[in-house]
């Protein structure tokens, strides 16, 4: 039996076993008569995506396009299990995990990174109750990289604070109190600049932002950790369940977090 690391196996299995299934000169029915589609099928639909970035032509039913022909042995039976086992992380439940924090190494203070990640939530995941449930598909990242190669980006350039402009011009804020409903004063942001002395308001400040966004770091590394926990769940199950022929799988040498210290 053959140990092999788990990308190294998923590049295997979707770039050269699962190409030859449905190719010309193996038979159409070829992968639904040995070993049956079933629940299979809503892993295949993902394939539009595979279509998408990966070639124009039409998918198979593992959602990789299929050898022009293909006249030799079918695709391993090793690769058809990989695929079933890809298939049931579609089940996976996946939350965020109290006090998560993926900006280290970007030099930013705790407000910075609070407000980046709050930026970010109703992008990668939905609130439900006290949890926040991800949104995304470990399948589609899993079968996206086992493709394409490499994993999901997450190194990101350290942002720089910039003062907010108006058309080129210093834009200046200031606080005033307003009254509200029932007499209840509250505090508004309005424009810090007088137009009339042509001079900022004596209790006007001006604000700044982050260049490039670091929301787009919190995105990028949310689905790279997505991405390294499918993989090593794919890892445990594939060896525990005993199923695999020819292939013993090793995990990734890459960190789970490779941003921390």
């Amino acid at each position: 039996m053959r140990t092999i690391g788990i990308e190294a196996f998923l590049a295997w299995v979707y770039r050269e076993e699962l190409p030859k299934a449905e190719a010309p000169g193996t038979g159409a029915g070829l992968s639904s008569a040995m070993f049956g589609a079933g629940g299979w099928d809503a892993v295949s639909r993902q394939g539009e995506l595979m279509a998408e970035t990966v070639s124009d032509g039409r998918v198979n039913s593992y959602g990789v396009v299929p050898l022009s022909a293909w006249y030799g042995a079918p695709p391993h039976v090793d690769a058809f299990t990989a695929h079933r086992f890809v298939g049931e992380l579609a089940k996976l439940d996946l939350d965020l995990p109290d006090g998560w924090s993926p900006l280290q190494g970007l030099g930013l203070s705790p407000q910075e990174e609070r407000a980046a990640i709050a930026r970010a939530m109703p992008r990668i995941a939905t609130e439900q109750g006290d949890r926040w449930r991800l949104h995304f598909k470990p399948v589609e990242l899993v079968r996206r990289y086992a493709i394409l190669g490499g994993c999901p980006p997450w190194e990101a350039q350290v942002p720089k604070a910039r003062f907010v402009e108006l058309h080129g011009k210093p834009q200046w804020f200031r606080i005033i109190m307003v009254e509200g409903a029932f007499g209840r004063l509250y505090e508004r942001e309005v424009d810090g600049y007088n137009a009339r002395s042509k001079r900022p308001y004596p209790d006007a400040y001006r604000k700044t932002y982050l260049e490039p966004d670091p929301m787009g770091a919190v995105i990028e590394r949310a689905e790279y950790e997505v991405w390294h926990a499918a993989l090593a769940g794919l890892t445990e199950d594939l060896n525990a369940s005993g199923e695999l022929i020819d292939h013993r799988i090793s995990m990734s040498p890459r960190p789970a977090r490779p941003w921390a210290p």
